[in-house]
């Protein structure tokens, strides 16, 4: 495989993954907060609150968890790209001190 697909290929699956992240943290933040005694946060004024225990079949806590797991994969993500950058990083720090 060249070395271009290789880092496209990275590089999406690390796009994908940071939505991922953002859409976990939404769900966490404003779908099941924390404190609220399963009432989730309206994001309209003067619209009902439900009880809200769960979003697909997933609690808070099971969403926390696919929330970390994305996390800890976006940072080998982003260890592997610097790998695979790291001719141009060496390249840049050096012309930076001569």
């Amino acid at each position: 495989m060249r070395r271009s697909s290789l880092n496209f290929i990275v590089d999406l699956i690390s796009l994908l993954d940071l939505l991922g992240l953002v859409f976990t943290a939404f769900i966490i933040r404003y779908i099941l907060p924390p404190g609220t005694g399963g009432l989730g946060r309206s994001l309209h004024a003067g619209i009902d609150k439900e009880h809200i225990k769960a979003f697909w079949s997933m609690s808070r806590h099971e969403w926390g968890d696919v929330h970390f797991i994305l996390a800890v994969v976006f940072v080998g993500l982003m260890i592997l790209h610097l790998i695979l950058h790291f001719s141009w990083i060496k390249n840049y720090v050096k012309s930076l001190f001569t």
